[in-house]
């Protein structure tokens, strides 16, 4: 009982350690530079059933409707895939929204198909802006890729089997 108080005051010290190094006045400016920047495009958060209606749109190969882009729980999701640790993630995203190609991206076949390349927004935007957008995308959403791709799949068999 002693040893599991122990460990449960660690974790707990563990997530006071990381949130107290999270700036969240970056955070803020970072959300701003999504909403001026990159709202247009791109939701903010797509729930699991948003995601399994876009899923279903794409394999019956039609385009997702009311979407323009994918939204940024599942851009942040599938970028930390490739670039887990936040430094490499914040370099590549900025890097990708100054000059983004299908060659360097992340996306998933099917939604250069459907969506295009995004355009250079980046190149609108100064260092900090790009920092701050990336470091929010980072920071604001915590699903794993493929946490989210196998729930997904989960609830896509549920919805199928009652039809």
């Amino acid at each position: 009982m002693n040893i599991l108080k122990l460990l449960l005051g660690l974790l707990a010290g563990a997530f006071v350690t990381l949130a107290e190094e999270v700036d969240y006045e970056f955070l803020r400016k970072g959300y701003e530079v999504y909403k001026n920047n990159c709202s247009l495009c791109h939701m903010e958060k797509a729930s699991l059933f948003d995601f399994l209606k876009a899923r279903l749109k794409v394999l019956s190969g039609h385009r997702p409707e009311n979407i323009d882009a994918p939204p940024m729980n599942l851009v942040s999701a599938r970028v930390k895939e490739f670039f887990p640790n936040e430094p490499e993630f914040i370099e590549f995203v900025k890097d990708y929204i100054t000059n983004p190609s299908k060659e360097k991206g992340v996306c998933k076949p099917a939604a250069y198909s459907f969506f295009g390349v995004m355009p250079p927004i980046g190149q609108g935007m100064s260092e900090e802006e790009k920092e701050a957008v990336a470091y929010w995308m980072y920071y604001r959403y915590s699903e794993n890729w493929q946490d989210l791709f196998k729930r997904v799949k989960e609830l896509q068999k549920k919805v199928t089997s009652k039809k």
